[in-house]
């Protein structure tokens, strides 16, 4: 019994030992695995924050993401870094920075260790220079790159790497080339419209689910999705798919075979078709001599003969140049008496308001070099270089389809015959159903918005305060050049006042004159449109009052205007930017000066210079009655001149009582 009681025994040490045994191996195996993923996993999480402060470091941003993007991005599912969006392993999947006020280029390779990016927005930004390559990002949904100034093609591979790709939006661009096929199945979002694209839309599936909008106003986009023929030369993605094959899924055959089927008749069809040619161009030659004579003659003849003085016409395939005295007339003919054909695109016209200036052609106009200046919310600004040297500004109106010819025209013709030292002068139009254009003159300088934010760090020049008060005055009686010049039904007359619709010149000072410093000498811009906009009012500057705010139906008046300037002048004084986000500027400025901190507002360029507070605490106090909050007890802008011209004579304090 003892003897059988000591092998069971043994037997069961030595079955708990093995079992020990395999319990340790199992996980020692398993934790020597862990390390190896852990270690992985740490390599891709530095990687991931190595690009995104990349990123952060390389532009330039309102939200001091400086501040903001430190420490990991991730703490589990949720991130402390604005913008940036994480899934339950402490990934990043999401970068949305719509609106952030970026500036810069994307660097090379931009987020290319966030291997886990689902979604990136950049929508609303200020982002130049070419696309980001996507390709190392295989798990990309949604790109969002709209509204920005990149230039340069489409890389393709965002059409053959990104295989999830389901949203992808690059309106509102500068991008040019062709269109890559796009074949995501998953694909449900698509738009590239407003950019310079060209060419032959691919006619692949992914693309003929979109409608003709998504690719609206580019260059010369032709294809069966926007349902415009393609001329011969036309440039395409590729060539066309094979006989019997589908447009998504082309034929291909090896190049050697291609070679052997075209290298044995390459030699009898090159000598047959030479021959021909030759004999074509032979006959063709003094044929065309002919034509191109009779061209010029006729020509020479037209604008020898044409039409009434100071109203010459020169007729370049569809496109007219006219007077401003045609506008009238063809706005008094309505529709049914020759504006349909206009309306539909044949026969557009460029009217011009002054005849003064040296006049060009539509087609000079679109094919001159144009820069982008900015975007705002009634369309996108060029600066234009004439093929024949001048220099012009047109802006691209966006969302006013609905317009009719009658009322566009009516306004331009009021707003062309506006003429003031504080007003920039309108040149010309174009309307039709699909573009309306307006082109101004050229101002040498840049916005009031630019000179008050633009480079607030190292090595910004400080508009002092002379500069400042010239500003105001200019602004001032700008905007009551245009209330008194413009008809009552006109209201309000500017309707979208604010500092980046205000642009600044330094002029040399007159002769005669002590001043030795360059005058700063404004103009208005972006005014008038508020009658063509009655149901997108609140697109305009005017739309912030309080009465517009508050709702109820309430009309804009001339107040509204008046409204605007107070913040103007705030932000002249203050150096702050008017962002609703911050809340009421106009508020913070009364509640400062109701407790004494009437300084502590000034603008730091400005407050250094101690002789001049007084005066700058008066134009304060002007800009606030500006802002009262209810329309009556706002001043009317006449007075606002009359006042500011006060502060600069300095001949004592203003009467401020009006409007309190």
């Amino acid at each position: 019994m003892n003897g059988s009681k000591c092998d069971q025994r043994r037997r069961w040490r030595l079955w708990r030992w093995a079992v020990v045994s395999c319990l340790l191996v199992t996980t020692a195996v398993v934790e020597a695995g862990g390390a190896e993923v852990t270690e992985l996993d740490y390599e891709e999480r530095r990687d991931e924050r190595r690009d995104l402060l990349v990123l952060r470091d390389t532009l330039r941003s309102a939200l001091d993401l400086h501040s903001n993007w430190t420490g990991p991005p991730c703490h589990g599912a949720h991130s402390r870094w604005r913008g940036v969006s994480c899934d339950g392993d402490g990934r990043v999947v999401g970068v949305a920075l719509d609106g952030a006020q970026l500036t810069g280029s994307l660097p090379t390779g931009a987020l290319r260790g966030v291997s886990r990016l689902q979604a990136l927005s950049l929508r609303g930004n200020a982002l130049h220079g070419a696309l980001p390559g996507l390709d190392a990002l295989p798990r990309l949904r949604a790109v969002d790159l709209s509204s920005n100034r990149f230039s340069g093609p489409i890389p393709r591979r965002y059409a053959t790497s990104l295989r999830d790709l389901a949203r992808l939006e690059l309106q509102d661009n500068l991008l040019n080339g062709t269109l890559p096929a796009f074949q995501q199945r998953g694909l449900v979002v698509f738009n590239v419209s407003y950019n310079f694209l060209q060419g032959e839309v691919p006619d692949t599936r992914a693309l003929r689910r979109f409608p003709t909008s998504a690719f609206d106003h580019n260059l010369r986009l032709c294809g069966e999705a926007v349902n415009a023929e393609c001329r011969e030369g036309s440039p395409s993605f590729g060539a066309p798919a094979a006989a019997g094959g589908s447009s998504d899924d082309p034929a291909v055959r090896p190049a050697g075979d291609r070679d052997r089927a075209a290298r044995k008749p390459m030699r009898f069809r090159l000598a047959t078709w030479s021959v021909v040619v030759m004999s074509l161009i032979a006959a063709l030659v003094p044929f065309a001599a002919v034509l191109i004579f009779l061209h010029h003659k006729k020509k020479g003849r037209e604008i020898r003969l044409g039409g009434r003085a100071g109203a010459a016409e020169t007729v370049l395939h569809n496109a007219k140049v006219t007077g401003a005295g045609d506008i009238k007339d063809k706005a008094e003919q309505g529709p049914g008496s020759g504006s349909r054909s206009t309306d539909s695109g044949k026969g557009a016209e460029l009217h011009f308001f002054l005849d003064d200036r040296g006049r060009f052609e539509l087609d000079e106009l679109f094919r001159s070099t144009a820069e982008m200046l900015g975007k705002g919310r009634l369309g996108i600004t060029y600066r234009v270089t004439l093929e024949a040297g001048p220099v012009v500004v047109v802006k691209r109106l966006r969302n006013m389809s609905h317009v009719p010819r009658r009322d566009f025209t009516h306004t331009m013709q009021l707003l062309g015959k506006l003429r003031h030292e504080n007003v920039a002068d309108l040149l010309a139009c174009f309307y039709s159903k699909e573009e309306k254009l307006v082109v101004y003159e050229h101002v040498p300088g840049c916005s009031l918005f630019q000179l008050l934010h633009g480079n607030r760090g190292e090595g910004r020049t400080p508009l002092p305060w002379p500069a400042r008060l010239s500003i105001a005055q200019g602004v001032a009686r700008g905007l009551a050049y245009l209330h008194q010049s413009l008809p009552y039904f006109h209201r309000p007359p500017h309707g979208n006042l604010k500092s980046s619709n205000v642009l600044v010149f330094f002029a040399a000072p007159a002769k005669g004159t002590q001043q030795q410093q360059k005058q700063a000498v404004p103009k208005l811009t972006d005014h008038g449109f508020h009658p063509l906009l009655p149901h997108h009012a609140h697109r305009l500057a005017a739309a912030k009052c309080p009465e517009f705010a508050r709702g109820g139906g309430r009309r804009l008046s001339s107040r509204a205007d008046v409204y605007c300037l107070g913040v103007v002048l705030l932000e002249l004084l203050t150096g702050k930017v008017p962002v609703e986000e911050d809340g009421d500027l106009a508020e913070w400025a009364r509640l400062a000066l109701s407790h004494e901190w009437s300084t502590d507002i000034l603008d730091v360029e400005i407050v250094g210079d101690r002789g001049r507070h007084g005066d700058m605490l008066r134009l304060t106090e002007v800009a606030l009655l500006c802002a009262a909050v209810e329309p009556d007890r706002r001043p009317k802008v006449q007075d606002v001149v009359r006042m500011i011209d006060e502060i600069a004579a300095g001949d004592g304090a203003p009467e401020l009582a009006a409007g309190r």
